[in-house]
């Protein structure tokens, strides 16, 4: 495969995951129970963090 699509595709998955833990954590502001800051921090925050880590690593891993 081509290297600008496979690199594409890993940033497209980064950037869902992020959209992901944003959706999370933007619902979890609309909803006033204390298991919603427990949810926004372990899955909102989980997702965000995988997204960074997800497009640090497309970067890192790209061949020249």
């Amino acid at each position: 495969m081509n290297l600008s699509s496979d690199l594409e595709r890993q940033l497209q998955r980064s950037g869902l995951l992020l959209i992901i833990g944003l959706g999370i954590e933007g619902v979890c502001l609309l909803w006033a129970r204390p298991i919603a800051f427990v949810l926004m921090v372990a899955a909102g925050g989980f997702f965000c963090a995988a997204g960074v880590a997800v497009y640090l690593y497309a970067l890192v891993s790209r061949k020249l």
